[in-house]
């Protein structure tokens, strides 16, 4: 179980680095999406082009920050969980669940579809990827 849950984390890693690649070549498509969803308007109808010229950076620094993390995380995968460490089966459940939890609850209280369908396949795979091994993480005690 530990192989397969290793694949499956590596792949939910991938799709957390293109994902966040996607948010850093492209914040005005994704802040294009939370607005819609959040204040039924878009950037181009923002009056003031500073602000909205901010929510650009901010949205792309937010994909700068996902993707420092998952690569981060790709190194914990590859040195300590595919190894069967247990600080790295903790560090994928509070890392993942801080990062894509967050995400598909406020995607979903925003009603932000995009980004709401990208947050469902990120979390999906990252609960596989910790439940799959849990008894090698955490054995019976005799």
């Amino acid at each position: 179980m530990l192989k397969t849950s290793t694949t499956v984390l590596f792949i939910g890693m991938l799709f957390a680095v293109l994902y966040s690649l996607a948010i850093i070549v492209s914040p005005q498509t994704f802040a294009n999406s939370t607005l819609e969803a959040r204040a039924e308007t878009k950037l181009e109808n923002i009056q003031d082009q500073g602000a909205a010229e901010a929510i650009v950076v901010q949205t792309r620094h937010m994909g700068v920050f996902a993707l420092t993390t998952s690569i981060a995380m790709l190194f914990v995968l590859f040195i300590g969980f595919k190894k069967g460490q247990k600080w790295a089966w903790w560090a994928f459940l509070f890392v993942g669940g801080i990062a894509w939890l967050y995400g598909l609850v406020m995607q979903i209280s925003e009603g932000d579809m995009m980004n709401l369908v990208g947050h469902l396949i990120g979390t999906g795979l990252w609960l596989i990827g910790i439940l799959l091994p849990i008894k090698a993480f955490f054995p019976k005690k005799a």
